[in-house]
């Protein structure tokens, strides 16, 4: 008899949180919804309610990841789980019909609160209009609003913040740090001296190095197409790679998402301690109004991911021939270089090193 009455009891907690549902559906129903049993439907059905976000973004990747490129995927990934984390923040569920620009601002604003930078910004606002003209393809009601939201997102000159000779070498030198800032410390250094996109800075490991131990060699990740690129090393990197016995430093997490964050919440810290205070000009959203515009802030609150390659490219800018650096960064995007250069070439490894070396006086 006991069981027969927690049998009943679970049932009628199912029906009542079924009943809640119902209700709050109902409170926040659109004037125009047509309560039938197809709205009922999907209601009681969340996982397959064509109106929910979440919903359009899987089917969106799913028509999506066998027609674009790896890393045009991996963007798209990224923007769903912002969305996720957008909407525990918020405490809310996106329902597609009500994307409109007031939901367009409150995610600029929580973009640019989380500290990213004006041209991903763009770049997510655009995947959203993506995926929301995907989901209107297939029957699914949108905001009218939604031909406004690129609107005033114009990509301008970005100030970009790089690090001085000067400063890796400070930071270099830096002493008094915790386990884990000396780690992010490490890897900083050996990013702003390998000129490496951060998603293969993370891969290198002990087996990428020639038996010298003195220059990397790597397949970068956006490049598959080309040969693995040749690196000698300078003496930061190698000092670094005797502290830990020849290898690179441990990663700051198992999870590749949290290694990110982890690092780049780090790598401000550290550069705080380096005392790199000085304000400097960037390209952001003011938390005001989310217009764009210049604002003023401390040189370390500005570092991230990127910094690391940004740095190098400028550092050896005028020093080292342009050729040469884009072999090393890898930019597709400046073309007019791309036409003097075979980027598939054998490096002069010695001279590489010598010029390097010369450029960077370590």
């Amino acid at each position: 008899m006991r069981q027969k009455n927690d049998a009943l009891n679970i049932v009628q907690e199912k029906m009542d949180s079924l009943k809640r549902e119902i209700q709050n559906a109902l409170n926040n129903r659109s004037a125009d919804d047509i309560i039938n049993k197809d709205w009922l439907k999907n209601v009681v059905q969340p996982s397959k309610n064509t109106n929910l976000l979440s919903t359009n973004i899987e089917a969106f990747l799913d028509f999506k990841n066998s027609r674009v490129e790896r890393n045009t995927f991996i963007i798209y990934k990224a923007l769903e789980r912002l969305l996720n984390s957008f909407e525990k923040e918020h405490k809310t569920t996106l329902i597609v019909s009500k994307l409109d620009l007031n939901f367009r601002d409150k995610f600029l604003k929580y973009l640019n609160d989380n500290g990213y930078a004006n041209g991903t910004i763009i770049l997510y606002i655009r995947a959203i209009v993506q995926i929301l003209k995907f989901a209107k393809k297939r029957g699914v009601k949108i905001s009218n609003d939604l031909e406004f939201f690129k609107e005033g997102l114009k990509i301008k000159k970005t100030l970009n913040v790089y690090l001085t000779l000067d400063e890796i070498k400070k930071i270099y030198n830096l002493k008094g740090l915790t386990n884990r800032e000396d780690i992010a410390r490490n890897w900083l250094v050996i990013s702003c001296n390998t000129a490496q996109r951060v998603g293969d800075l993370f891969k290198f490991n002990k087996s990428n190095l020639n038996a010298e131990g003195d220059v990397l060699t790597v397949q970068q990740t956006k490049n598959q197409n080309s040969k693995p690129i040749s690196i000698p090393l300078l003496p930061q990197v190698l000092e670094i790679l005797k502290k830990y016995n020849g290898e690179f430093p441990p990663l700051l997490s198992d999870n590749v998402r949290n290694n990110y964050k982890y690092y780049n919440e780090l790598i401000k810290e550290v550069c705080k301690k380096a005392n790199l205070i000085d304000e400097v000009k960037t390209l952001g959203y003011k938390s005001t109004d989310n217009s764009s515009g210049y604002l003023d802030k401390p040189k370390y609150e500005l570092i991230g991911s990127h910094i690391g390659r940004r740095s190098f490219a400028t550092n050896y800018y005028g020093k080292l021939p342009t050729a040469l650096i884009q072999s090393l960064t890898g930019h597709k995007s400046e073309a007019s270089f791309l036409l003097y250069i075979d980027r598939d070439r054998i490096i002069d490894i010695p001279n590489l090193r010598a010029m390097m070396l010369k450029a960077s006086e370590q």
